[in-house]
């Protein structure tokens, strides 16, 4: 099973606003390990990209399967 980075971001003027995002990574992660190693590098240039918004939680595996308020 290859693995995904799933992050929930909320904005900082309004941290009732939140959006979970999704991370497909392009070479083969298959361990949990693997993902938690290159997922916070993920976040960090994801973040730099996007003013206004802040990571606040994220795992890696699955989809959730909830309406993606949880991780």
């Amino acid at each position: 099973m290859l693995y995904s980075l799933y992050f929930l971001t909320c904005m900082v003027g309004n941290t009732s606003h939140c959006v979970m995002r999704v991370h497909h990574f392009d070479e083969d992660v298959a361990t949990p390990q693997q993902c938690l190693s290159v997922a916070q590098a993920q976040m960090a240039q994801w973040q730099t990209t996007h003013e206004g918004w802040r990571v606040t939680r994220f795992r890696c595996g699955q989809p959730p399967k909830d309406d993606g308020t949880r991780i």
